[in-house]
């Protein structure tokens, strides 16, 4: 067995290379068998270190704006932005297997899968997901922007708190009261209504 520092993280090294396939499956069996004990954890870390987290995340991007600007232009980080959003919005999966599988199908999507019509600069692809009860649910459909706002409409729900359709602007809504003043702004399509109340409210709340 190794005695000093230095022959402990080689040993850790040759380990983890040797084994690595069985670690990782290892990890992913275990992320899902305590989904829900992972996912109360990290609410809780972020709710006792929300301020903390903040300003590490400020310090970071002021540091290296650069480098973020050039990773969020990449492949990979339009990729990692894109799917983020659609965690916003509420979308589940079980692994990274399944994300990775609905990225690409929406990426390479052309026509609607409901209605097969070409997309366009203001019907745009969409990416649907169940909204059961008004919580958050799994992939369905890549559709374009008019069939996601009829599914949606059918269901009634965003599954996101102050978002909603509204029959009378024929547009997404945002609205939200903070500290007694009530901020209120209308979108096309329900994506840019749930990332800009993911920007607005990551701002002021």
């Amino acid at each position: 067995m190794p005695k000093t520092k230095e022959e402990k993280a080689e040993y850790d090294r040759q380990y983890y290379l040797d084994n690595k396939e069985k670690l990782k499956e290892h990890s992913r069996k275990y992320k899902l068998d305590n989904k829900e004990q992972r996912a109360e954890y990290d609410r809780q870390y972020y709710l006792d270190n929300k301020e903390k987290i903040k300003e590490q995340t400020r310090k970071y991007n002021l540091q290296n704006k650069e480098k973020i600007k050039e990773y969020r232009q990449s492949l990979q980080g339009k990729k990692s932005n894109k799917i983020s959003s659609w965690k916003t919005m509420g979308l589940l999966w079980d692994t990274q297997e399944e994300i990775d599988e609905i990225y690409e199908r929406w990426l390479n999507s052309e026509r609607c899968e409901k209605c097969n019509i070409e997309y366009t600069e203001t019907n745009i692809k969409n990416m649907d997901h169940e909204h059961k009860d008004g919580k958050y649910g799994k992939f369905r459909n890549v559709l374009c922007n008019r069939c996601n706002i009829i599914t949606d409409r059918q269901n009634n729900k965003s599954g996101v708190p102050n978002v909603y359709w509204s029959n009378t602007d024929k547009k997404w809504i945002y609205k939200k009261t903070i500290n007694g003043k009530t901020h209120k702004r209308t979108f096309i399509n329900k994506e840019d209504t749930i990332s800009y109340k993911k920007d607005y409210e990551k701002k002021h709340m």
